[in-house]
């Protein structure tokens, strides 16, 4: 430890907090990380919350305006002699064999206090099982901070800012270590396009598979499509007359799928609109059945016709047949670019997507842990569901890292969407399946409770809106008042750290994506140099002699 003390214990001091008056030789700064001893002699580890310059010659309580300017005038110089810098300490633990633990006894007054040593934070960061880099601490450049990735991924996490405050850059740098370092699967599900040019520092593009946000229509129920067809509920007979027709094509054309799927359904419509009769086909009757349309209904089936032929025209190409879940790659960045598609329809994907990935990582892990115990017929039963999987979703069957960007618009608070359903399930459940679930927002306020509150590992940028605040506080455990303090004045890329990936909350400053040689999208226009272009290339325009 350096032998340069940098105050000395006085005052009030216990087993939880301190004040230390500062050597004036020293500077010490908010954030800054001491050591001092407790009564028994023990090392204890503090941060410094709070930094205050007292004057006792000016200090007098009856003291105005007027008499301090005469007090200034009489002292002069001496007033600087009686200055004194104390600050408070929070304790973070004992120090005992390079590992933090609970402290007991209060720190004793006349104790030197030191700086903590780099070497000493160092090893109590280190995360004892695999870990990601994720940056260094915002005020000790040389500590290399570490989240332990099993706790990171299995009891999710968050990541919460305001726009600009360097979200998808800590996503960037998170992602390429578990898939460059760990090599694991990630997917995100990215609204805006921020990722569709990523680029991993080590890998480039070779580990990063970009797909197609697309709406599977074939695996809709009645009530989906109308909502993506957005037939109003208050309009029964055309949700009736449409679930008649979508049962009857499904049942008809098995082989068709997507775009096509909806065509038949167009096609059946118009055909029973011309009859003035339909015949349509009841799944749980298991036949076929007759009505007639009555004269009045007639405008119902062309409104529904309208709506079928406006959605193709203006989303067919977003429209497919083909499971999304399929193209996710094992060991990659799977990056699901749903930036083309408006919110209802994106809650719908993200919905049917999760549940597709959540039940079939259930399925598969049931049997590889079953099959341990099983024997004779149940084996093979196990065999075939994991050899299914294995053939038909590569990479679930293995865990998966699900990121969801703009989490607040598929797990919003006060709704139950079915996006929001399967999260709040993944939350619950997913660790138990090897499903680990990442959000990421700007707005915390807005999303689900259950959800961010099952979010255990909180990395937190600067936020500045109250409600977010509080938001954020009442869900997090390990996260006090006064850390929250500190978020509202947090630089761009400086982050608090929370939560079970950590062993201790930290101010974090994340390392620059791009700086490691990554890439990605998500920044903002440059305003200024958009206008001037577009006024040298009017004025260009204008110089032409015609």
């Amino acid at each position: 430890m350096d032998d340069k003390y940098i105050g000395i214990v006085r005052g009030e001091a216990t087993f939880v907090s301190y004040e230390f008056s500062v050597n004036p030789e020293e500077d010490i700064s908010f954030g800054e990380f001491v050591v001092t001893k407790n009564r028994n002699g023990e090392t204890v580890l503090g941060i410094v919350r709070s930094v205050k310059n007292i004057n006792w010659l000016l200090s007098s309580a009856k003291s105005n305006f007027n008499s301090l300017k005469l007090d200034v005038y009489e002292y002069g110089d001496s007033i600087v002699e009686n200055e004194e810098i104390v600050a408070t300490v929070k304790i973070l633990g004992k120090v005992d064999d390079g590992e933090l633990v609970p402290n007991r006894v209060p720190v004793k007054n006349g104790e030197f206090v030191y700086r903590a040593p780099d070497e000493m934070l160092e090893e109590i960061y280190k995360p004892d099982r695999a870990g990601i880099e994720i940056g260094t601490l915002l005020l000790r450049p040389n500590v290399k901070i570490h989240l332990d990735v099993e706790e990171l991924v299995s009891r999710h996490f968050a990541v919460l800012a305001v726009t600009g405050a360097g979200k998808s850059n800590a996503v960037a740098v998170m992602v390429s270590e578990i898939v460059e370092k760990i090599g694991g699967t990630v997917l995100v599900l990215d609204p805006h396009g921020d990722y569709v040019n990523l680029s991993l520092p080590k890998t480039g593009e070779d580990l990063v598979n970009i797909i197609e946000g697309k709406i599977k229509v074939d695996d809709l129920e009645p009530e989906e499509l109308a909502d993506l067809l957005e037939v109003s509920k208050n309009a029964p007979i055309q949700r009736d007359y449409l679930a008649k027709a979508w049962e009857t094509v499904k049942h008809e054309n098995k082989e068709h799928g997507g775009r096509k799927l909806l065509e038949d359904v167009e096609a059946l419509l118009r055909e029973w609109m011309s009859k003035r009769i339909i015949r349509y086909w009841n799944p749980k009757k298991e036949s076929y059945l007759t009505e007639e349309i009555k004269s009045e209904r007639i405008e119902s089936i062309r409104g529904l016709i309208y709506r079928i032929s406006r959605f193709l025209r203006n989303y067919g190409e977003f429209v497919t047949g083909e499971d999304l879940v399929a193209a996710i790659r094992p060991g990659m960045v799977n990056v699901i670019d749903l930036g083309p598609l408006d919110e209802e329809q994106m809650r719908l994907i993200v919905g049917k997507l999760l549940e597709k990935i959540f039940t079939t990582r259930v399925e598969f892990e049931k049997a590889r842990k079953s099959i341990r115990w099983a024997s004779g017929r149940k084996v093979k039963e196990y065999e075939s569901v994991m050899k299914e999987v294995k053939d038909k979703y590569p990479a679930l069957a293995y865990p998966i890292l699900i990121i969801v960007e703009e989490a607040h618009i598929f797990a919003p608070k006060g709704e139950e969407s079915e996006a929001s359903k399967i999260m709040s399930r993944i939350a619950r459940e997913g660790r138990k399946f090897g499903v680990g679930l990442g959000i990421v927002s700007q707005r915390p306020s807005r999303l689900n409770e259950d959800v961010l509150s099952q979010m255990n590992t909180k990395i937190i940028l600067r936020i500045v809106n109250p409600r977010d605040q509080d938001h954020v506080l009442n869900s997090s455990e390990q996260l006090s008042r006064d850390l929250m303090e500190d978020i509202a004045g947090l630089g761009k890329g400086e982050a608090v750290i929370v939560g079970q990936a950590i062993k201790v909350p930290a101010l974090v400053k994340i390392y620059n994506f791009k700086e490691l040689g990554g890439r990605y999208g998500g920044e903002d226009i440059g305003i200024v140099d958009r206008w001037r272009e577009m006024n040298s290339e009017i004025s260009g325009i204008e110089d032409i002699d015609f």
